[in-house]
């Protein structure tokens, strides 16, 4: 009688635990729903958030029951088993809702869609509140480029022009399955997440944009950017075809285990790309992960670590609205891109170039606790046109925890606007003044400033000058000349690498040399130098501009590192750059080769990668000219003309040319040009060093006195490495390395 109650009793209590799941599972009100801003879960066309933000339909739209597995699906994420289904032609709005609540605002926000597409031809919005990027609130959708499919979601930001925008490319054998879509901000980074795996992720700056009052759109996007357009047919591009079973919005980032029960998963897994192993990524120059990359900005050394800051555009920003992108490394050859990124300023807009140094002493007073301030100066470019910010305005950001996060100086900026777009300031200390020294581009002619600080907040202008046929991105230091640190010379360069050596008394510069060639090849821009360094050494490092290689995730690299010195030289002093030693950290094989004399031609058959560090010594004394063959590059020398120069498959100014015989003609050589140089043999013998990584090629010779730094697109085909000449070429000796790949801690 007994085994009977019981047996009763838990059937009445499996009964009540099933009715209670089935009621959690459909009704939007449970935890999962319970904080969100709406939600429609497609019963009817009605908010089930419990305020009035109810759907009005336009063209055929059906309210579908979905069966079997997928109803089920549906309900355990929170859903009704049913969905809306959309043609090419139809769409569904919201109005603003009541009190505007779906224009989300402040720097938290989570966006979830479940959605399965039917066809994908084009642009396929899912939901849409704003019109383009220039006034985009936020937004998920179908995108096809070219033979891809993305899902994509993005939020606007009243800080920036353009969007933040993260993206997933869906493998064509899941294109029309159920994807479970959510995209949340934290107010510092957004992340993407399909199907509960994390597939795209971007630091995010800035406050979402909740000026505009458009409806909120289901399926469709509006024609017209900006306005209050009403939402009819011919205001609205309706494109996606598909079924939709759940929207719903949070102001707020979710946690963790949301996401798994939307997704219904029981872990979130990382399925971001593996990055640094794709083809033709560079393995031992420093590219950003991902996007766009150009200047060098804030190099500075500080607690045993080099700071590499450089421009950063993820996509779908207007080029005046970059990041500072940051990247770290404790051997200036292994680097790691951190996400303390310097953002956009709301007041002065977009990060352009600039210079960063450790206050020692905490004259500016930012110091909090024991780590040492690092402050940032920063060209904020602005766009009065578009309200945002003045233009070219000197600004800083300073770091209290040795770089890892930075905050704007409310007193900015250190310097208003003088005149034009000037920009790109280069800050160091000077010894002798007991100041520090800003020099300033101008953006006249070829006019740069001089600027003295006893604080680094306070700057009076001291002087200006011109260095012919050099603008942008100054560089301006002391370096002791021929290893003396009691005869020091000031080197000035400027963005295309051309120097002058010269003198400064505190007030003004006097060049004392002409205006000398800093790189001969064709891909070198924006070269900046490392302050605060341990060891008084002098490292640069500069942007390598080239076209987007095919397929790759990233855009632009960056040279190796240099140590740079002043030399006396026959013809005068000159600066001299070479790898900087640190390089040893990558060698794997080394080979070597010594006393040998080639009459015609020579092949190093145990040469077949595509990372190498070389050095060959040569006696060209009995060669009238000879050809080194380095798998995509040929590097030849000419004895008569005591010239050398580099060939191959050009990447030029970030094209590659359709004939670059035509464009070229008078130039340098008559082959895709990759960069000549004079360069005179000594005693009849030349030094070569040559680094050739995947895509880039920087040679330099006799000691780095010259120096030719280019990209090029590298051919599957070639992989021999050999020498030619015409007369008998000594190899005195040559040591060649192979190098590892820089990336091995950087995934």
């Amino acid at each position: 009688m007994q085994v009977g109650k019981d047996s009763d009793m838990r059937k009445i209590v499996a009964c009540s635990l099933a009715l209670v799941l089935l009621v959690s599972a459909t009704d939007p009100s449970r935890p999962i729903f319970e904080d969100a801003v709406a939600v429609w879960s497609f019963a009817d066309l009605a908010d089930q958030a419990g305020v009035n933000s109810g759907l009005r339909a336009h063209g055929n739209v059906s309210l579908v029951d979905l069966e079997g597995n997928e109803a089920v699906m549906s309900k355990k994420r929170g859903g009704e088993g049913r969905a809306a289904r959309f043609s090419s032609t139809s769409w569904l709005d919201a109005g603003q809702g009541v009190n505007d609540e779906l224009n989300l605002s402040g720097k938290l926000i989570t966006l979830y869609a479940r959605v399965q597409a039917n066809a994908v031809t084009d642009y396929a919005p899912v939901l849409t509140k704003s019109g383009n990027d220039q006034n985009l609130a936020y937004s998920i959708a179908f995108n096809r480029i070219g033979e891809a499919v993305y899902i994509e979601a993005k939020i606007g930001s009243d800080e920036i022009a353009g969007a933040h925008l993260l993206r997933y490319e869906v493998p064509a054998a899941e294109l029309n399955a159920w994807h479970d879509v959510v995209f949340r901000f934290n107010g510092e980074r957004s992340e993407l997440y399909i199907n509960g795996q994390l597939r795209d992720d971007e630091v995010t700056v800035g406050q979402i944009r909740d000026w505009n009052r458009r409806p909120l759109l289901i399926g469709a996007q509006y024609k017209k950017a900006y306005g209050y357009a009403d939402v009819t047919q011919e205001d609205v591009e309706a494109t996606f075809e598909g079924l939709i079973d759940i929207v719903a919005l949070w102001n707020k980032s979710l946690p963790d285990d949301r996401i798994m029960e939307l997704s219904q998963v029981s872990e979130l897994a990382d399925g971001r790309p593996t990055y640094y192993t794709e083809k033709y990524r560079p393995q031992f120059h420093f590219t950003a992960k991902k996007n766009w990359l150009n200047d060098p900005n804030g190099l500075v050394y500080y607690d045993g670590v080099y700071h590499l800051f450089f421009q950063y555009m993820p996509p779908h920003r207007p080029g005046a609205y970059k990041d500072w992108g940051h990247a770290i490394s404790k051997d200036l050859v292994h680097w790691e891109q951190v996400p303390s990124h310097i953002t956009p300023h709301k007041v002065w807009s977009g990060c352009w170039s600039g210079s960063a140094v450790v206050d020692v002493n905490n004259v500016a007073g930012f110091q909090t606790g024991e780590e040492k301030t690092i402050i940032a100066f920063i060209t904020n470019g602005g766009n009065p046109g578009d309200g945002l910010g003045p233009l070219c305005t000197q600004c800083i950001a300073y770091s209290t925890d040795g770089g890892q996060t930075f905050t704007y100086y409310d007193q900015n900026p250190i310097l208003t606007h003088i005149k034009h777009a000037n920009r790109d300031p280069k800050v160091v200390w000077d010894e002798k003044s007991q100041k520090w020294i800003m020099s300033l581009f101008m953006d006249e002619g070829y006019e740069f400033g001089l600027f003295g600080s006893n604080n680094l907040k306070e700057w009076k202008h001291l002087s200006s000058f011109a260095i012919d046929g050099v603008r942008e991105c100054p560089g301006f230091e002391p370096l002791p000349l021929d290893g003396d640190p009691n005869n020091r010379k000031w080197l000035f360069f400027g963005a295309n690498g051309d120097y002058v050596i010269g003198s400064f008394d505190g007030t003004n510069f006097t060049p004392e040399t002409e205006v000398l060639r800093g790189d001969y090849g064709v891909n070198y821009y924006a070269a900046m130098t490392w302050s605060d360094m341990p060891d008084d050494r002098c490292v640069s490092i500069a942007w390598m501009p080239t076209q987007r290689y095919p397929g790759m995730p990233f855009e632009q690299q960056m040279t190796f590192p240099t140590e740079v010195t002043l030399r006396t030289t026959a013809d005068g002093v000159k600066a001299f750059r070479l790898p900087v030693g640190d390089i040893k950290n990558l060698y794997d094989q080394t080979y070597s080769w010594e006393n040998q004399t080639i009459e015609k031609e020579h092949q190093w058959e145990v040469l077949d990668g595509d990372q190498y560090d070389m050095e060959f010594d040569l006696d060209v004394s009995q060669s009238s000219s000879f050809e080194l063959i380095l798998s995509d590059v040929t590097l030849s020398y000419d004895t008569k003309t005591q010239s050398i120069a580099c060939s191959g498959p050009a990447m030029r100014n970030g094209i590659i040319p359709e004939d670059w015989v035509a464009q070229t003609a008078g130039e340098v050589n008559d082959r895709n040009n990759l960069g000549a140089a004079p360069l005179k043999p000594k005693d009849g013998k030349i030094n070569l060093r040559i680094l050739l990584d995947r895509n880039s090629i920087e040679v330099f010779g006799n000691g780095g006195e010259v120096v030719i730094s280019s990209c090029f697109m590298p051919d599957e085909q070639h992989d021999t490495y050999g020498v030619r000449t015409a007369g008998k070429l000594r190899l005195i000796k040559a040591d060649v390395h192979s190098l590892k790949s820089m990336w091995e801690v950087a995934n």
